[in-house]
């Protein structure tokens, strides 16, 4: 009886992950399309382009800080205002690739998603114990990109975006499972799971945009 409840409650707490996470990932790519059909605010977009970066990484950053001393609800919120300005990002850099090609990365992007979200959660392998591997290759990532942003080298590009893939096609597994195992092992109140489920939501969804990117960026297409 306890095992069957403890299973229901296991299911309904990753069901909310991933509903806000697809939530997000909606909100997201439906301010990305309408900036396709709104010149002007595009335009906008790309005249404050490093305010929004900025700005969303800032509210990120902040929600992570403050998980503790904020309701789950207020960090809802901040994740839906997060994936509004990821949004307005995503608008600006996909306007200049063509239609197929952001079908084609967004199948491909959901495929992996779901392929490795079935590993994180069924395989029987502790994943936590590849957490320096993933540490170190987003540290290394980010320095990389930082550096390449003044360098520019092309084959440096397409290195990145390879690396990105790989890197988040694992993160995906690692993080369900990381997720899982802190569910299972915290006894935690109900509005601690709740923001639980919101910094589960969060990361999943980094893990999701960030692959669709880089599938993107090695095999999109420009428009004309």
């Amino acid at each position: 009886m306890y095992n069957s409840i403890n299973i229901s409650t296991k299911n309904s707490f990753l069901r909310k992950i991933f509903i806000q996470m697809f939530l997000g990932v909606f909100i997201t790519g439906a301010i990305s399309t309408y900036l396709e059909y709104n010149r002007e605010l595009l335009y906008s977009v790309a005249q404050h382009f490093t305010f929004i970066m900025i700005a969303q990484l800032v509210l990120v950053f902040i929600l992570n800080l403050s998980i503790n001393r904020i309701t789950s609800f207020t960090a809802l919120s901040m994740f839906v205002l997060y994936s509004g300005l990821n949004g307005l990002i995503f608008g600006a850099v996909m306007v200049s690739y063509d239609l197929s090609s952001i079908i084609y990365a967004l199948v491909a992007t959901l495929a992996i998603f779901i392929s490795m979200t079935l590993y994180g959660l069924f395989t029987k392998e502790d994943l936590s114990k590849y957490s320096s591997f993933f540490r170190g290759g987003l540290i290394a990532l980010i320095i990389v990109s930082l550096v390449n942003l003044f360098l520019g080298v092309t084959f440096l590009d397409w290195a990145i975006s390879v690396f990105s893939v790989v890197l988040f096609t694992g993160l995906i597994a690692f993080d369900i499972n990381r997720i899982v195992a802190i569910y299972e092992y915290s006894g935690a109140t109900e509005e601690d799971y709740n923001k639980l489920s919101v910094i589960g939501a969060l990361t999943l969804y980094l893990d999701f945009v960030n692959l669709f990117l880089n599938i993107l960026r090695l095999f999109g297409g420009k428009r004309d």
